[in-house]
């Protein structure tokens, strides 16, 4: 008999909740990985991380080690430590296919189901073969808790037709059926599942589960001992068996199976629970009530956000509480609704404080439900714009204010549109909303301050000085209008009247930051850099972490060729800032670009979007660093979702267009531009991105009429030569691409229009004369980069290695730290013998851009060909972390391997390797290693 404490437990509800997921650069730090690496094989998974985080102590970068614990980390029940391990290996670039699924599952046993399917790095996309069809197990199974049936359905479906002869998606259908309760339907998917893996011990576990939810104890019984057979450290299955044995009341294997799982799974609440049921039966209630405590102790600090995921938990806690007679604590876990209530005019209050607060969302929610009930108030509607606006919206904000004149026409709404006209990048249409505001009243402040801001971000300084000096005449104590003033003399060239302006500003009010940060761009204006710097400095002692500030420092020791002190003091900048203030973080992804570092410019591009995902300058930022990493399906995806949010708002359309064709999404830029061109775009510039389009598409005859269009308007811009260009090409009208590309650098002498022509000679074999072409520009321009580089390329492939290397030397005198220029220098090096100094070259390339493969595998092969194996070996080991697929690395290994007596690991590489010979660039090379090991 069941005592008063667990009596109303109830033996099915203990059933579903105790089944679980079973439905659902040293020599030191390698010597530690490798013995890691041999635990982590024999399943002596604590005794490989005590390695592991040996080699990690030794050399906190060592990819293959974070990768490894992660593994180990998630095979010991720890996915805490699994999640963070895989995260740094994605941050030191460990490959996306590799690491993405392992991540995934950490984030699902941790229950944080919406950052799972919501995390861009694990997403299905880019994806192919057994990564993808792992992730999209994992991906169905947080859809199957969340709720949504039929998408966890549909990704299992799809796993299905990646790889169908895996058990493991009929063994996630099983699961899925048993929710929804179609248990002939997963008696079938588990046949099936039996049917391809007879003797897998996780098909005998849910097999076993199916038979206990059917009522089946005996058949259950013999399922979960036959799993326990085939693996006798199947966590789940013993915790089943476990739970079978208490609804038997067969107390000698309940205590048997909770001995072997308190000794390695002591922290697991179903343990616990376990336990306080098994003393419950024996009639010691404290050590019932203590067990509880522990159960509650483990699952109440999760967040409930985190744990409504986690039907199993959600039980486990509803009925320890209850059990504990916590009725409060109990009803959260087992009533999970929030009520609504209707909006009434303190709702606008609300809104503006939740706006306050940056919980913008919120307020704008709050604002639609009181519309809802007084749809023609115009503050409420103001506001409501402004929210949305505030969340870059413009598109929507501006078609509530037009809504709303229509019911009333006022000054204060017209000047809520007008901005959000400007916002929007409409800007004819916000001047002519503003001046028209203006023109009924000229002393309405904001909307003057907002046109004169409007002329000077569209080069109208002449029309912004009178507005400036209306506003600060009407208003002579106001630091702002002062300021404003400052900024209009400044770009109408008034230098002296505007250092004046910006020095009455602040005798206004000494604290106006936005004119002292002013004064320091007049002074490196004038060429007075010293003293800008010295000003930016005293500013930031005066305001240490004003992220205006470092944002300046940032801007200034960029200007000036600091790049690290720049990087430090966006660094900084990005520390300081507020979780909505995105300046910083967009500024360094950008500053990486330049910098040459795509995989640290995605890596800052993620810490943006974790702070702003719906974005659109987080959004394109964040492809434009994987467009330079090669991450081109994410980009697409970051680019799509941009134009989605941009509505019709040109300026923004016409920069994600651009993109979108760099990257090849051609139908989505068509789109983009179809809704640029009803924005009313720039004329010429989408005319020419049109015809990109429309000739990238093969559509010639539209492309041709859209040029010559383009041409007429525009008869002598380099653009409308380099589309014809384009277009003889895509004709095979080599002669003509030819002649266009020279009228395009003739009318546009540049370093774009001269590459176009070099790339076109290169491509059409014409290599003497697009070599000619180069040194002859060189001559004039001996400091041109991308010419230069081009230069050394092309020698490279031709095998002048001489002629290569003073290019590359040239190249390194002028960018010192730029990894791919050192990388190709030592790759030339090694082609001319000089073994020694390919090393010292290669060594630079790591050190300037830690983390990407090719230059990690170019020392490597280096130190490799300098008899520098056991150096070689862990450098080529982090390679393959970062880039598994790469066959040339997996040859490499072999190489390495062979030369240090290991003939056995290095045969299976060079199986791996030359089971792509297609991708494969040392075939030859790999086959004669193959032939000598056999």
């Amino acid at each position: 008999m069941t005592s008063n404490l667990l009596r109303r437990a109830g033996l099915a509800a203990l059933c579903w909740a105790l089944l679980g997921p079973a439905f659902a650069q040293s020599g030191g730090a390698g010597r530690f990985y490798e013995d890691a690496l041999r635990r982590y094989e024999a399943k002596d998974f604590d005794g490989s991380i005590v390695q592991l985080k040996n080699a990690l102590q030794a050399d906190r970068s060592l990819l293959p080690a974070h990768l490894l614990l992660g593994r180990a980390a998630l095979d010991s029940g720890d996915p805490v430590t699994a999640e963070v391990a895989f995260g740094e290996a994605l941050r030191l670039g460990g490959s996306r296919a590799e690491v993405a699924p392992l991540l995934a599952q950490a984030l699902l046993q941790l229950g944080r189901h919406g950052a799972l399917l919501a995390d861009a790095r694990l997403q299905p996309a880019g994806l192919t073969g057994t990564p993808l069809f792992r992730l999209l197990l994992v991906r169905s199974a947080a859809q199957g808790d969340a709720g949504d049936l039929n998408a966890a359905m549909a990704s299992i479906e799809l796993a299905r037709s990646v790889d169908a002869k895996s058990p493991d998606s009929w063994l996630a259908e099983v699961s899925l059926r048993i929710r929804q309760r179609q248990l002939d339907l997963a008696r079938k998917a588990m046949d099936r599942a039996l049917a391809l893996a007879p003797d897998n011990p996780e098909v005998h576990n849910q097999n076993g589960g199916l038979a206990h939810v059917n009522g089946q104890a005996s058949v259950a019984r013999s399922h979960y001992d036959r799993a326990l057979k085939l693996d006798p450290l199947h966590r789940d299955a013993r915790l089943a068996r476990a739970a079978l044995s208490l609804d038997l009341n067969d107390l000698p294997t309940l205590r048997s199976d909770l001995k072997e799982l308190q000794a390695r799974h002591a922290s697991n609440p179903r343990v616990a629970y376990l336990r306080a049921q098994l003393a419950d039966r024996e009639g010691d209630r404290a050590a019932a009530q203590a067990a509880l405590r522990e159960v509650t102790g483990m699952i109440d600090p999760i967040p409930i956000d985190v744990i409504r995921f986690r039907p199993q938990l959600l039980t486990l806690a509803g009925l320890a509480h209850h059990a504990l007679n916590e009725q409060e604590k109990a009803k959260p876990f087992l009533e999970m609704v929030s009520r609504q209530q209707p909006g009434n005019p303190i709702a606008k209050l609300l809104a503006q404080v939740l706006f306050d607060e940056g919980q913008v969302e919120n307020g704008i929610q709050t604002l639609e439900t009181y519309l809802r009930y007084q749809p023609r108030d115009g503050q409420a509607l103001a506001l409501l714009a402004s929210g949305h606006t505030t969340q870059g919206r413009h598109a929507k904000a501006t078609a509530i204010m037009q809504e709303a004149l229509r019911g009333q026409d006022n000054a204060d709404l017209r000047g809520v549109l007008g901005l959000s006209l400007l916002r929007s990048g409409q800007y004819a249409s916000a001047q002519n909303e503003l001046e028209a505001v203006v023109r009924r009243n000229p002393k309405l402040e904001q909307p003057s301050f907002s046109l004169a801001m409007l002329y000077l971000r569209t080069g109208q300084a002449a029309k912004a000085v009178p507005l400036a000096q209306a506003l600060a005449k009407q208003r002579p104590g106001n630091a702002s209008f002062l300021h404003l003033l400052g900024l209009a003399q400044s770009s109408a060239g008034q230098a002296a009247a505007a250092r004046q302006s910006y020095e009455l500003a602040l005798r206004a009010d000494p604290e106006l930051l936005s004119a002292k940060l002013s004064l320091a761009r007049l002074d490196a204006q004038q060429g007075q850099w010293a003293q800008a710097e010295k000003r930016l400095i005293d500013l930031n002692k005066e305001k240490p972490g004003a992220v205006d500030v470092l944002l300046e420092l940032a801007a200034l020791t960029q200007q000036r060729g600091r790049l690290e002190d720049a990087e430090r003091w966006l660094q900084n900048a990005v520390s300081a800032a507020s979780p909505r203030e995105l300046r910083p973080d967009i500024a360094l992804v950008g500053l990486r670009l330049r910098q040459g570092k795509p995989a640290a410019a995605v890596e800052a591009g993620r810490q943006l979007l974790a702070k702003a995902p719906e974005e659109i300058p987080a959004l394109v930022a964040m492809a434009q660093a994987q467009i330079a990493a090669g991450e081109s399906s994410g980009a697409r995806n970051n680019l799509a979702a941009a134009s989605r949010r941009a509505g019709y708002e040109g300026s923004q359309l016409i920069e994600i267009a651009v993109l979108q064709l760099q990257v090849g999404d051609l139908a989505n830029a068509r789109h983009t531009l179809e809704k640029a061109q009803q924005a009313g775009a720039p004329d010429a510039k989408l005319l020419g991105l049109m015809a990109t389009v429309s000739l990238r598409q093969g559509q010639l005859a539209e492309a041709q009429s859209l040029a010559d269009k383009l041409l007429k308007l525009q008869p002598r811009a380099a653009t409308s030569h380099l589309l014809l260009a384009d277009l003889a090409n895509a004709r095979q009208q080599t002669a003509q691409a030819t002649q266009h590309l020279r009228k395009a650098h003739e009318l546009e002498p540049s370093t774009a229009t001269l590459m176009r022509q070099f790339l076109h000679l290169q491509r059409t074999k014409a290599t003497k004369e697009a070599l000619q072409l180069a040194e002859a520009w060189l001559r004039r321009q001996p400091n041109d980069i991308t010419v230069l580089r081009a230069q050394a390329e092309l020698q490279g492939a031709l095998g002048q290695w001489s002629g290569s290397r003073q290019a590359y030397e040239r190249l390194r005198v002028l960018q010192p730290n730029d990894a791919v220029v050192l990388n190709n220098l030592a790759n030339v090096l090694l082609q001319l013998g000089d073994t020694r100094q390919a090393v010292q070259i290669a060594e630079q390339a790591v050190k300037a851009s830690p983390g990407q493969v090719v230059s990690i595998d170019t020392l490597a092969w280096a130190l490799h060909k300098a008899g520098q194996n056991e150096r070689a070996l862990i450098l080529l080991r982090d390679a393959i972390s970062r880039a598994p697929d790469i066959s040339e690395l997996r040859y490499h290994l072999a190489a390495v391997l062979t030369a240090l007596g290991r003939k056995v690991e290095a045969k299976a590489e060079l199986q791996a390797a030359l089971s792509q010979p297609q991708t494969l660039a040392s075939v030859n090379e790999a086959r004669a290693l193959a032939a000598t090991l056999n």
